[in-house]
């Protein structure tokens, strides 16, 4: 009989590093292709998104297959870090975009 539960719980984990694979592809791609350097492409929000879910699916794919509470449980707040350093990188994002639109441009005379 086929364990379905194993497969899920597996199928997260793999889905999320194919995520971060893909994601690290395409930001390689991108920095080749405009000059950039590949830490500057990783900073931009969809990226970091990006990464932020491939992490997640990692952790919670490792804590579904982990038999372990102890284990579970910190899978499960690597996560939630994951979560939150998102969340302030995003917020402190915001809020120097908003400040560099706000400030008013020097003429040069």
């Amino acid at each position: 009989m086929i364990d379905w539960y194993g497969v899920c719980a597996n199928s997260l984990w793999i889905g999320g590093l194919s995520v971060l694979l893909a994601v690290w592809s395409m930001a390689y791609y991108e920095s080749q292709r405009t000059g950039q350097r590949i830490r500057a492409v990783w900073d931009s929000l969809g990226y970091r998104w990006a990464i932020t879910v491939g992490l997640l699916l990692f952790c919670g794919g490792l804590a579904a297959t982990d038999k372990r509470l102890w284990a579970q449980l910190l899978w499960g707040l690597l996560g939630m870090a994951f979560i939150v350093e998102q969340l302030v990188w995003q917020r402190e994002y915001q809020s120097l975009s908003s400040t560099a639109a706000e400030r008013p441009i020097a003429d040069e005379e």
